[in-house]
Parts: C-alpha cells; sequence; structure tokens
C-alpha cells in the first residue's frame, strides 16, 4: 500500500460551461487574505486506484489552519483500511512561498480489519515532522488549485482542486 502521508487531500471539480469555457482563464498566486474561509479539496490524481480521499481546510486570518482529511483504501469492494484525520497547521510565509507547519494532530480510525495502525509513534513523528509547501492558484473567487509539495521530497508535487464552501 502506498504511504497515505503521500496521498494529499480532494476538492470539488467544476465543470466548465460552454460559455465559460470560450472566456480566457484567469488566475493568479493567492494572497492570504484571499485564502480565509473553508475549502473542500479534491486531489487532481489518486495515490492509488485502491485510494479514495477528500480533504477540507479552513484557514483563519491568524495564518491557523484546522484540516480534515478522509482516506478510504478499498480492494475488490472490500474496505482494507478507513481513517480521518485532523492537523492543525500554522501557515507562514516562507521564502515566497507559503509553507503548512503541523501543530497538532488527532486521528480516527473508522476501518482496520487487517490491524495495520497507520498511526503508530513513527508515523505520527514523521507527520508532525514534514513541512508542506503550498502554491494556492485562485481560478475564480471560490475556485482555486492548491499545488504542494512535501519539505523532503520537493521534486514531487501534488496539486488539489479546491471550492470555497459558502455554507
Amino acid at each position: 500500500m502506498r504511504s497515505w502521508t503521500q496521498g494529499g487531500c480532494l476538492a470539488m471539480m467544476l465543470l466548465a460551461t460552454p460559455a465559460l469555457a470560450a472566456k480566457p482563464e484567469v488566475t493568479h498566486f493567492a494572497s492570504m487574505s484571499e485564502l480565509v474561509g473553508k475549502w473542500q479539496c479534491l486531489p487532481d490524481k489518486k495515490a492509488s486506484e485502491k485510494e479514495e480521499s477528500w480533504v477540507n481546510y479552513e484557514i483563519h486570518r491568524d495564518g491557523k489552519v484546522v484540516s480534515k482529511e478522509w482516506i478510504r483504501y478499498q480492494e475488490q469492494g472490500k474496505t482494507e483500511l478507513e481513517f480521518n484525520l485532523f492537523v492543525d497547521y500554522l501557515l507562514e510565509a516562507h521564502e515566497g512561498q507559503y509553507r503548512l507547519k503541523p501543530v497538532s494532530m488527532k486521528r480516527e480510525i473508522l476501518v482496520d480489519p487487517y490491524k495495520a495502525d497507520p498511526f503508530g509513534y513513527d508515523a505520527q513523528r514523521d507527520l508532525m515532522g514534514y513541512r508542506i509547501f503550498l502554491q494556492p492558484v485562485m481560478k475564480g473567487k471560490n475556485t482555486a488549485k492548491f499545488e504542494m509539495w512535501y519539505h523532503i521530497t520537493p521534486a514531487d508535487h501534488f496539486s488539489m482542486q479546491c471550492q470555497r464552501r459558502t455554507a
């Protein structure tokens, strides 16, 4: 099973209408004030065919980011592992980029029939040591692409399509 820490998170994909498709898409690197709010994200690519996931981010003006990530691994219709991961981050500006630094983590294992326990001491230590670089690109007021990478694998980017949640 590919590491769930390489999974990334999820957002809602937008369907372009013919009228919108005719106009050039305006995009720009997001400012902190544009990021404030609740976002639901879906990954551009699955880490594996067995994985389903999404991530919700709530970004506050003071740089606090509260996230909830849901991941499920299935093989032949049977769930091998399903869990929620709750991570609080501090969003920092670093060398012209944003950086997410984990400050606390909680997890909730929903299904683990093989007792894989993906949250042993080593996994928790590794997760808390990660720094995630974030390059958010706005595609409108309520739509963004979050280009992300871990500090230990800077060439290995993953991206999520994110939709602002207004309710």
